[in-house]
């Protein structure tokens, strides 16, 4: 241990500590300063890009929830924040697994209301042909009362395959819409 005394007692003689070693420990520090700011403002801005995201999701769900309260029906045919919340990298599986988890089941509600919407065209068209021609009167022209009164079983089964997306939709926007509030708080925390 003598020639390390020696050697730093030989180093603070000739001023190399002073001159070399303590502006490098400076550089040094400054450095991990500049870096652990740099960290703290990209989590902040993290942070605020993720309660936007959820503010917005927030909004959405709840004008979703108001106008089928209001109105008995669908306000949106894609639900656009869940979109953009489900392909954004602020939030993660690891850290928000239980509001992904809604988020996904809260898609496959409109999922299943565009398949509903987009199956009515083939679902119905055979059927209102046939309606067509039982209207049809024996001299040629038909009987729009008749066509009205068949059609309405065909109106009715639309409505009911709208009707359980939609219902599916709700069901799982009540839940996310719990969790959303649920991050939203945990982030204000913090």
């Amino acid at each position: 241990m003598d020639w390390l005394t020696n050697w730093l007692k030989f180093m603070w003689d000739s001023n190399v500590i002073g001159s070399v070693i303590m502006p490098l420990i400076a550089v040094l520090i400054g450095w991990w300063l500049a870096n652990w700011r740099a960290d703290r403002k990209e989590k902040r801005a993290e942070q605020n890009q993720r309660i936007k995201l959820l503010h917005m999701l927030r909004h959405e769900l709840d004008t979703v929830l108001k106008h089928y309260d209001a109105k008995g029906k669908y306000y949106l045919r894609n639900t656009l924040t869940g979109q953009i919340v489900n392909n954004s990298s602020l939030l993660n599986l690891e850290d928000h697994k239980e509001l992904l988890k809604r988020l996904w089941e809260y898609m496959r509600g409109y999922e299943s209301l565009n398949t509903a919407i987009e199956s009515i065209p083939a679902m119905t068209t055979p059927k209102r042909k046939v309606i067509f021609d039982m209207s049809k009167r024996w001299w040629g022209d038909y009987d729009l009362v008749k066509y009205n009164k068949l059609s309405k079983y065909v109106d009715d089964e639309i409505e009911t395959a709208i009707n359980g997306s939609v219902k599916y939709i709700i069901d799982a926007a009540k839940p996310l819409l719990e969790e959303v509030e649920k991050q939203i708080r945990l982030i204000e925390r913090k």
